[in-house]
């Protein structure tokens, strides 16, 4: 399943121009642990991928790696909220497959439960107006696990014309840290490669076999 997925990803970043290679819209990273990241080069409006990014009802819909996020009232009854706009202090409950999914996913795609992972989170940023948000787990006390994972896109120049550039990044830090890294760091990565590569086909279509 992931050979195709990283080999595709693989392909994206060798044709990436040199100087989106060294552009960002993410803030600088905190040191941690490990972290686990991923991009890509996506030929639509900035807008229209901003609002991808923040429609979380659809992820089921495109996305191999979360396969939901549902925003819910508190991090105890997560009870689902009737609106679904995320806000900076909302909560979420995230349902991961690490390893991803095999491209292309639908609202009918099932995860092995064995390889499904449940997380809680809080919205700490969303800036409309520089495209970037981050969410942060909340399950476990800050000493035992940090993690936060931002999301931006940018407006980038290219041979072919204007694109946006994705990128998304978690930074995992504290103790606990390292028992996630040394279960999951592999799984985390493969799946950040597998959620850019899916929000750029979300746009673009899948490519030929």
């Amino acid at each position: 399943m992931f050979c195709y997925t990283a080999a595709a990803f693989l392909c994206l970043l060798l044709a990436l121009p040199l100087q989106v290679a060294s552009q960002t819209n993410l803030p600088p990273a905190e040191p941690g642990i490990f972290t686990a990241q991923g991009s890509s080069l996506i030929n639509a409006p900035i807008e229209d991928v901003w609002d991808a990014i923040l429609d979380f009802e659809s992820y089921p819909d495109w996305n191999p790696f979360a396969r939901a996020m549902v925003l819910i009232d508190s991090v105890w009854t997560k009870n689902p909220l009737e609106d679904q706009t995320p806000q900076v202090g909302s909560h979420i409950q995230i349902t991961a497959a690490i390893p991803p999914l095999e491209l292309p996913v639908d609202a009918n795609s099932t995860a092995n439960p064995f390889q499904t992972q449940q997380s809680l989170e809080v919205v700490t940023h969303i800036d409309h107006d520089n495209h970037r948000a981050a969410w942060k787990q909340v399950m476990l006390p800050s000493l035992l696990m940090v993690a936060e994972r931002w999301t931006a896109v940018s407006v980038v120049d290219t041979p072919d014309g204007p694109r946006t550039l994705y990128e998304s990044r978690e930074v995992f830090q504290s103790l606990l840290s390292i028992v996630v890294g040394l279960l999951f760091q592999q799984g985390l990565q493969q799946g950040f490669d597998a959620q850019a590569l899916a929000i750029k086909y979300k746009f673009e279509g899948m490519p030929a076999p």
